[in-house]
């Protein structure tokens, strides 16, 4: 995981060390654009549950979210189009209180782990050549896979669900900062664009499948979420 973290950050320093002789080259020779086929992103930020089942053991505040996401570009023309595909993860404690028969209460310390699973569509208004702002929306396919344990090696649950997502956000360009250094990234790795992304994301995960039938029981993990990240299109 690691490494997925800091791979866009590492390509995009890469950029702007490029020495200023090799990209004045590009410069001479004429620039010409690459396709755009493929994205990759890590964004990090907050979701916000809106399960009141939640609420007694993990309470109302936002809970930290990292993901990756991964994508394929089969329209980029006035009307910029992907698929894409992304994974976070989430981890957060909280205490459970039980209370016995005699009124005494006591308190577990509880581990939520969720790995959030998306697939969307997503078009963005791209009309201009380095348009320095995009802004963008889609829907999608949303899925959460849960497990939930009392620390010190007591009960364990774990569980998934499904629904769908919609989002909307601005991809902010970052090549005009250092345009013939993005521009020899590009020639010479593919690399066409990196943008900045600011994200907010509505989703209804709380589907599953029992013996056969689909059921709304037990926790839910939908909500709204906030994220920024890097996203590099190649």
């Amino acid at each position: 995981m690691s490494l997925l973290r800091t791979l866009p950050a590492l390509l995009l320093v890469a950029a702007l060390a490029v020495p200023a002789s090799a990209s004045a080259q590009v410069s001479d020779k004429g620039y010409e654009e690459t396709p755009k086929w493929f994205t990759s992103g890590l964004s990090f930020g907050a979701v916000w549950f809106s399960d009141s089942q939640l609420e007694p053991t993990y309470g109302t505040k936002a809970r930290f979210l990292s993901k990756v996401n991964f994508g394929f570009v089969p329209w980029s023309k006035y009307m910029h189009v992907e698929i894409n595909a992304g994974v976070g993860f989430q981890q957060f404690t909280g205490t459970q209180v039980f209370v016995d028969d005699g009124g005494d209460s006591t308190g577990s310390t509880m581990m939520m782990t969720v790995l959030p699973v998306t697939v969307d569509l997503l078009v963005g208004l791209d009309i201009f050549f380095e348009q320095p702002v995009v802004p963008y929306g889609g829907i999608g396919l949303a899925m959460a896979f849960w497990r939930e344990n009392e620390t010190g090696g007591g009960e364990e649950y774990t569980g998934d669900r499904f629904g769908f997502n919609g989002f909307f956000g601005a991809a902010i360009l970052l090549d005009a900062l250092e345009r013939t250094r993005s521009q020899h990234l590009d020639v010479t790795t593919g690399i066409n664009d990196a943008y900045i992304t600011v994200e907010g994301r509505w989703s209804d995960v709380g589907t599953q499948i029992r013996d056969g039938v689909t059921t709304t029981d037990g926790l839910q993990f939908g909500g709204w979420s906030v994220l920024g990240g890097l996203k590099l299109v190649y």
